[in-house]
């Protein structure tokens, strides 16, 4: 009888260190794996804005976010994994282009106007003067009275100089139709902008 009760004994306890050892080994629909899966979905985007304006980026694919950076800021977004329609908003100038966001990927706004490049192969480090070009121009009153102007093309300007003034600004590089008012008449001019162009407004004829 005894032999019976010790035998029926280690049998229990062999059963009670197999159920204690597989309750050890998580099983791939558990929590934990749930939850892995789940932050494998997003990704990290980081937005490095070295201007003096404020960027503002749209983004439309997986979800839609809109996303605002201020000057001299670094700012990183978490955004579900996968490829995006955006659109930036940025020194005055805007873009509509897709982007990849299914690896961390990092954004860099340079200074307004900066001749710069690519400064990474990877295609997950995008410098946003690839697809936006940010040039500086002077716009300079030759009239004989207040001048304002209105620049359409890439993007859409207003300036407004006093007499013999003159102005730098950074604008999208491009074509432009300028409209503009000085010495009580109205006056329609073309106008390309490229690094250090020169747009000289006199009174219209």
């Amino acid at each position: 009888m005894n032999r019976k009760r010790s035998l029926r004994g280690l049998i229990l306890v062999n059963l009670l260190i197999l159920v204690l050892m597989s309750a050890a080994v998580p099983l791939p629909n558990s929590v934990n794996f749930a939850s892995t899966s789940e932050k494998s979905d997003l990704v990290a985007l980081k937005v490095e804005n070295d201007s003096t304006s404020y960027a503002y980026l749209w983004l439309d694919g997986p979800a839609f976010y809109y996303l605002v950076v201020k000057p001299g800021e670094t700012k990183t977004f978490t955004v579900k994994r996968g490829e995006y329609e955006k659109e930036v908003s940025y020194c005055g100038a805007k873009d509509s282009s897709t982007i990849d966001l299914t690896k961390h990927t990092k954004l860099i706004m340079p200074v307004c106007g900066a001749n710069t490049r690519q400064l990474s192969s990877s295609p997950h480090v995008v410098n946003i003067t690839n697809t936006i070009k940010i040039v500086k121009v002077t716009v300079t009153n030759d009239s004989e009275s207040k001048v304002l102007a209105i620049l359409t093309g890439p993007s859409t300007y207003v300036f407004s100089l006093a007499k013999e003034e003159s102005k730098d600004y950074t604008i999208a590089k491009g074509d432009y139709e300028v409209q503009y008012f000085a010495c009580g008449k109205y006056g329609v001019r073309e106008f390309s902008a490229f690094h250090n162009s020169v747009l000289k407004l006199k009174c219209p004829k």
